[in-house]
């Protein structure tokens, strides 16, 4: 009984121990490569146990069991912060979350033959193909109306912006097609260590791996554009200073009757301290006040005045049916402007409930609080003065509210109508101080790299400060214990370089462009027989 006991947990754990094993090591790394865990590093080698277990050639269901449910767990432990607005809500986004990598772990399974037993060529289509099928459906997450790109691999290098410049040229995709490649290089590398080089004849094919050299090359490659950038000279600094007052409230539970007197007087209090400090502009974060603007402004408008500098606010606005998550200047003279900016992309189960889901019957009870907003229509790059020589001038600054800086096509429009800056409006006081707000604050570094301006944010309850066109981050509002989640305010020194270069880049084309190399490599294996066998045998 007792050696049945232990064969069949020896069995068990060969099974589906070791694989589980294999997959929560991928994900695992993966997981403390992103933010708020300080090891990016830990990106430029996670696929490696996924592609030690694939090399004994599980059977795909075995790999779709393990690779899902290890990367469920990875997605809940990632934006696990989603469970303070709704538990059950966050559970059915992590399992959607997870659906789109499976494919990729399917597919590596698969082309786990040609790349053991072909030549180089075999080895080098599928690490190509593999690395543009990542890219693929980093970006394919993010371009349907339930999209959700939240955390793509790219933004685990927020903080390293030596590895971030090419984003600039190509788009955070060339970061992620980057680390993949990297990857499966070093995998290659480990295969032809322990297993290539036993098999393979003379000095040349047993101490030669061409993929490692590639991966180095590579990693040269990306790295150059900030090294390069350092050996430009330098003109004399005319560069523009904007000063901006960020309010931090950390307003919470803002709808519950009888706070709105409190969270006036709170914003009231920072907005004077702020002024003391005489800044160009003021700014609120996302639906900051109690009551929609323009039906509740004589308070704000009255404020502006008294202080004498405009406010950019972040409010609902309401008209006729219809409610807008909305950024409003307001003057000091002039007051509340009739233009204003209204989110363009909402979020869905939270300001709204998409097409069909809205016909099922007691949806909201699972998903929690869901508004009734509408969407707006175009990207603004709104006319902000700024004192300039004991004169008044204008620069225009492009309007992103709450997640809107997650969509890398937003930030493009804004820049391409001429925005010299980028403003991030947000509230992300729903989700606790759990790592969302470090998670999205790496978005907005991808954004100032991409489009070469600098970024700007202003949160409830932080992350707050402002990202140089470089991706530095040079002023972000701390407390005493070095942390981003309190209520202050500062005023942020923000520098506008006078020789900058406003720059859409590729957009979406390199994504668009490793979708159609990954079909052209998958084809080329599907229908010309020929990736695994014909290189296998002219290898053997």
């Amino acid at each position: 009984m007792f050696h049945s006991t232990r064969l069949s947990l020896l069995c068990w754990a060969r099974g589906w121990a070791l694989p589980l094993f294999a997959c929560f090591c991928s994900h695992f790394m993966l997981w403390l490569a992103h933010a708020p865990n300080d090891c990016p590093e830990a990106a430029y080698v996670f696929l490696l146990p996924v592609l030690i277990w694939f090399y004994f050639r599980p059977s795909f269901r075995k790999v779709a069991v393990c690779a899902l449910l290890t990367g469920w767990m990875h997605q809940v432990a990632l934006v696990g912060w989603m469970r303070h607005v709704s538990p059950g809500g966050m559970l059915i986004t992590t399992f959607l979350l997870s659906l789109y990598q499976l494919p990729w772990f399917l597919l590596a399974r698969a082309w786990i033959e040609p790349f053991d037993r072909g030549g180089f060529r075999a080895r080098l289509l599928v690490i190509v193909g593999l690395s543009c099928f990542w890219v693929a459906i980093d970006w394919l997450r993010s371009s349907f109306t339930l999209g959700f790109p939240w955390c793509p691999l790219s933004v685990t290098q927020w903080e390293r912006p030596v590895v971030l410049q090419t984003a600039r040229y190509a788009g955070g995709w060339s970061i992620a097609f980057f680390l993949v490649f990297f990857n499966l290089c070093i995998g290659s590398y480990a295969h032809h260590l322990l297993i290539r080089r036993r098999k393979n004849q003379g000095f040349f094919n047993r101490s030669f791996c061409p993929e490692l050299y590639l991966g180095i090359l590579l990693l040269l490659l990306m790295t150059a554009p900030f090294f390069l950038s350092y050996t430009q000279p330098k003109s004399p600094s005319n560069d523009q200073v904007v000063k901006i007052g960020v309010c931090q409230p950390y307003l919470t539970e803002k709808w519950e009757s009888g706070r709105a007197v409190m969270h006036k007087e709170t914003l009231r209090r920072q907005t004077e301290f702020l002024s003391l400090l005489r800044p160009d502009l003021i700014l609120w974060p996302e639906a900051s006040t109690p009551y929609a603007l323009n039906l509740d402004r004589a308070w704000v408008e009255q404020l502006s005045k008294k202080i004498g500098i405009p406010l950019l606010v972040g409010s609902v606005i309401q008209e006729d049916e219809a409610s807008y998550n909305s950024m409003v200047y307001v003057d000091p003279q002039k007051g509340m402007n009739p233009e204003w900016y209204a989110k363009q992309i909402l979020v869905p189960f939270g300001e709204y409930v998409p097409f069909p889901f809205s016909l099922l019957p007691g949806l909201r009870k699972l998903v929690g609080p869901v508004g009734n907003f509408s969407p707006g229509n175009d990207s603004v790059a709104m006319e902000l003065p700024v004192r300039k020589d004991d004169s008044t001038a204008a620069v225009r600054a492009g309007l992103l509210i709450c997640y809107e800086d997650i969509f890398p096509s937003l930030s493009r429009n804004a820049v391409a109508k001429g925005a010299r800056f980028l403003i991030v409006s947000t509230n992300d006081a729903w989700f606790g101080e759990e790592g969302c707000a470090e998670q999205h604050a790496a978005h907005s570094v991808l954004r100032a790299v991409e489009s070469g301006v600098p970024v700007v944010r202003c949160s409830n309850s932080g992350w707050s400060g402002w990202i140089d066109g470089r991706g530095f981050k040079r002023e972000v509002l701390l407390d005493r214990s070095g942390s981003v989640y309190f209520q202050g305010a500062s005023v942020l020194d923000l520098v506008l370089p006078a020789a900058y270069e406003q720059t859409v880049g590729l957009g979406d084309r390199f994504a668009v462009t490793c979708f159609i190399l990954f079909l052209l490599i998958f084809l080329y294996d599907r229908f010309f027989s020929g990736l695994s066998s014909q290189l296998a045998n002219r290898a053997s």
